[in-house]
């Protein structure tokens, strides 16, 4: 379906973080944007690891560029080619061998001014980049050259538990480097699978500790879907037709897990099973951008990004408006109104709560049942002292939206 501004009130619902046969995903880049179009998505973000790129599947960046364009002609959705990049270290401080992930939305600008290092062998492409305190290949300098490429450096998967790893140093976690988390611009929350769920309170509480009335230091939020490998990413006549019988479906998704989970151990990498709900898990993650009017192509959703005009959402619920949109650097005038509608949340009514915060802290919390699957929700801040104030709206597992700016 082609993206029209109405249906969500000039909101976008985006896909991002996803990987390919670039790098390690079992999906070519047009069956990537096959799965986010059939998903309901109006964009796509691919973010293959730049690393394997050259290493170990052999591809240029202009090759992986260039299937990006063709997806995007093919399938009338913007896939934008971004990057994943990952720096090593070991935590002095927990003995952790830790790995910090930074997402670039887009790599086109970096690639054409040649900055990756694609000739230097056995080098990560990035590892060369100097940082302004006299490192070089660390998480500051992807942070900083992201900068002056005017692409804002988001941190992957902050916290990250993999208690079913078998290899060593993974059982407990390891983490973005935090003292780089300041100099991060977006911050990863609702990100993939199943056991980083118990991380969802450490990472509120990361994001509030982060929100500021400063420009230059708000944090933006998205959603990773991190998708690497599920039965959609097979041959797609194979996958509609199987997918119309219950029982050919069912039969089908059983015979993928289990090769999928032998190829996987074979291949020593036991931590990525199970499928295929898993990979469900991970496709009902969304970032909305706000675009207002604006039509929906790269440089409209690189420019949102840029401006933190970002909401989130996970576990399908369905997403229709945020008001007002949140920015970096529009401040709203008050009286403070917000309104969200969401019109799918929980399929069950239980008890849950609607959290409004001003700077990082609780000013409404309502517990409630929710009777039906859908919330419909409006907030006015009855006092709010005097002078600018970042608002966020919060639902447990199902919503956060990046700070909205007012000024009273």
């Amino acid at each position: 379906m082609p993206y029209d501004a109405r249906r969500r009130n000039g909101w976008s619902r985006g896909l991002i973080h996803f990987h390919t046969r670039f790098s390690d995903g079992w999906a070519s880049v047009l069956r990537a944007g096959e799965i986010a179009r059939d998903h309901g998505y109006d964009f796509l973000i691919v973010t293959d690891h730049l690393r394997n790129l050259k290493l170990f599947t052999h591809r240029t960046l202009p090759e992986y560029i260039d299937a990006c364009d063709q997806a995007t002609r093919r399938l009338g959705l913007p896939v934008i080619p971004g990057g994943e990049m990952e720096i090593h270290w070991n935590d002095p401080a927990t003995t952790d061998f830790s790995e910090a992930h930074t997402l670039a939305f887009s790599i086109r600008a970096l690639a054409a001014a040649g900055e990756y290092d694609w000739t230097t062998p056995g080098t990560d492409p990035f590892a060369a980049w100097p940082d302004s305190q006299g490192g070089q290949g660390t998480i500051l300098a992807l942070q900083e050259k992201l900068r002056q490429y005017v692409m804002p450096p988001a941190a992957s998967h902050q916290f990250q538990h993999s208690v079913v790893s078998a290899k060593g140093g993974e059982g407990a976690d390891y983490r973005y480097d935090l003292p780089r988390l300041a100099s991060s611009r977006y911050l990863d929350f609702f990100y993939s699978g199943a056991v980083e769920l118990i991380h969802e309170m450490e990472d509120i509480l990361l994001v509030l500790s982060e929100t500021g009335i400063d420009p230059a230091g708000m944090k933006g939020i998205y959603s990773s879907c991190d998708f690497h490998v599920g039965p959609q990413t097979t041959w797609p006549p194979l996958a509609r037709f199987l997918d119309r019988t219950p029982l050919l479906r069912t039969a089908y998704r059983e015979l993928f897990r289990r090769g999928a989970a032998l190829f996987i151990r074979l291949k020593g990498d036991a931590d990525i099973a199970p499928f295929p709900w898993f990979a469900d898990e991970q496709l009902s993650h969304a970032t909305y951008v706000y675009l207002g009017g604006e039509p929906c192509n790269e440089q409209t959703i690189l420019d949102a990004l840029r401006d933190g005009r970002t909401c989130v959402t996970r576990g399908a619920a369905e997403f229709a408006a945020f008001e007002p949109a949140p920015s970096f650097m529009h401040r709203h005038a008050g009286p403070v109104r917000l309104r969200l509608s969401l019109p799918v949340s929980y399929s069950d009514p239980r008890p849950r709560s609607l959290i409004v915060l001003r700077d990082g802290e609780v000013v409404f919390w309502e517990p409630y049942a929710i009777p039906s699957p859908g919330i419909e929700f409006r907030y006015v801040d009855p006092a709010p002292p005097p002078g600018v104030h970042a608002y966020q709206v919060y639902v447990p597992s199902k919503f956060l939206s990046s700070p909205v700016i007012f000024a009273v």
